[in-house]
């Protein structure tokens, strides 16, 4: 449920939400700003809670793995992956790339 059907819910059950409240969920469910970044081959960047974001690999090779889990993903020039796991991330660069992260 997003911060619009909670406020159109709220409205039909004669209650709103504190505005403090509001502010708050909006914050939280907004979608991130993607991120891009240039990856060296061998380095590493982690993805605290990856749940529901994709990676795009723009150029070059990346490896994502999570931690704790046995399958991992190799993304290659224009490949993206949706994030469907919401253990630690780690996004490692392969060969030199460039990686979006939204």
């Amino acid at each position: 449920m997003n911060t619009t059907t909670l406020a159109a819910t709220a409205a039909r059950l004669c209650f709103t939400l504190p505005a403090g409240l509001l502010a708050v969920l909006k914050r939280t469910v907004a979608p991130a700003a993607p991120a891009t970044r240039m990856l060296e081959r061998g380095a590493t960047t982690w993805i605290a809670r990856p749940l529901g974001r994709t990676v795009t690999c723009e150029s070059g090779t990346l490896w994502l793995t999570f931690d704790n889990e046995s399958q991992d993903v190799i993304l290659e020039a224009g490949q993206s992956h949706r994030c469907a796991k919401a253990s630690k991330l780690a996004v490692h660069g392969l060969a030199a790339a460039r990686v979006s992260i939204a």
